[in-house]
């Protein structure tokens, strides 16, 4: 049995459980880059009076770089969209003080909706405070923030890390030598390396050979040199087994460096999978095992449609969290897939038992 459990804190009436999936069937439909509406509703269907409206949305984002963020922010583009409404982005270019700037224009400016991606209480806790003060709905999705009014969408990080670990584990043995690529200051990479602290104090005989990582405007290249220098100091293999990344950018620079060097001795196993690195499972040049992830595009489409259920008045609860799936290269065809097809082939990757309101399609209906 796993020594890592997965922890699930919903409290939504409409039955919401998110896990990855690239084709998750809804209401309204979904696919990797957002919502279609395919779906018809009968004539008695309301749409809240609430959403009578086009509502504005704000998404306040600590970065915008990276295939998984352009996936989520093309979703939540497209579900906004989708309702009728209008979107705001505003890039905080991974500075903190600039993200609470952003905030308060956001609110300033009478938005709806406020939603927040990767931002922490010690920055925000005040911008955020007078958002809810204003009456403007807030969902966060990666963050600490805890304020009361506050819904906050998180990915299940112990079960994420966790079930990575629990591979190497089955993999190399207990006495692997591991390189960790995350970085601290970031709510989900800090809550990985906490799983990767407990994992190590259980497996004592697993070496953490680094812990390495560079969140910068390219954080794959700036991962792919330190990974390099990395290799060029353990040249031989056994000196380094596997390298576990808590990030598909971290993932990226990681995969780069090892196919310069043809150091297909280490084996690599990451925390994210977009399509940019879905093709690496059949890369000859790079032994790439296995991913646990979530879908980005579920996350974006799910937070925004959370958001106008709060505008409606629905109960949606404080703490919604996204169960993941791993993904391993020894359960995919020999022959290359789409990200589009994962969920036909990893049955974990299309579960789901999400049942939006009705109105979702009514409304995305009326919106055409």
């Amino acid at each position: 049995m796993s020594l890592w459990k997965n922890i699930v804190a919903v409290a939504v009436p409409s039955a919401l459980l998110l896990t990855g999936c690239a084709s998750e069937q809804t209401a309204a439909g979904t696919s990797a880059t957002g919502p279609t509406s395919t779906a018809t509703v009968g004539a008695d269907v309301e749409i809240p009076e609430a959403l009578a409206e086009p509502l504005d949305v704000a998404l306040v984002t600590r970065i915008t770089t990276g295939s998984w963020y352009e996936t989520y922010a093309r979703a939540v583009t497209a579900q906004v969209d989708a309702f009728g409404g209008s979107l705001q982005v505003y890039d905080s270019n991974n500075d903190l003080s600039r993200m609470a700037s952003n905030v308060d224009t956001a609110v300033n400016s009478g938005v709806d909706v406020l939603l927040v991606n990767n931002g922490t209480a010690e920055a925000l806790d005040g911008p955020v405070q007078a958002a809810l003060d204003a009456g403007i709905v807030v969902l966060t999705y990666d963050s600490d923030l805890t304020l009361d009014g506050i819904t906050a969408i998180n990915q299940d990080d112990a079960a994420l890390a966790g079930n990575g670990l629990d591979q190497i584990a089955a993999d190399l043995g207990d006495d692997a030598n591991l390189v960790v690529l995350s970085v601290a200051g970031y709510p989900p990479l800090d809550r990985r390396a906490a799983v990767v602290d407990s994992f190590l104090a259980a497996h004592t005989g697993t070496t953490e050979v680094a812990r390495i990582g560079q969140v910068s405007g390219n954080s794959a290249l700036d991962t792919q040199a330190q990974v390099d220098a990395l290799l060029k100091q353990y040249p031989q293999p056994g000196q380094i087994d596997a390298i576990w990344s808590h990030w598909n950018e971290f993932t990226r620079g990681a995969f780069e460096a090892l196919k310069q060097a043809g150091r297909t001795d280490v084996a690599v196993y990451s925390v994210d999978l977009t399509d940019q690195e879905l093709p690496y499972f059949w890369d000859e040049g790079v032994n790439f095992v296995a991913a646990s992830a979530t879908n980005p595009a579920t996350i974006g489409q799910s937070q925004v449609r959370l958001a106008y259920q709060k505008v409606a008045g629905e109960d949606v609860g404080t703490s919604v969290e996204v169960e993941p799936a791993l993904v391993l290269k020894k359960d995919l065809p020999a022959e290359p897939i789409t990200f589009a097809e994962l969920a036909d082939v990893v049955p974990a990757w299309s579960s789901t038992s999400v049942e939006w309101p009705e109105w979702v399609t009514a409304l995305e209906l009326r919106s055409k």
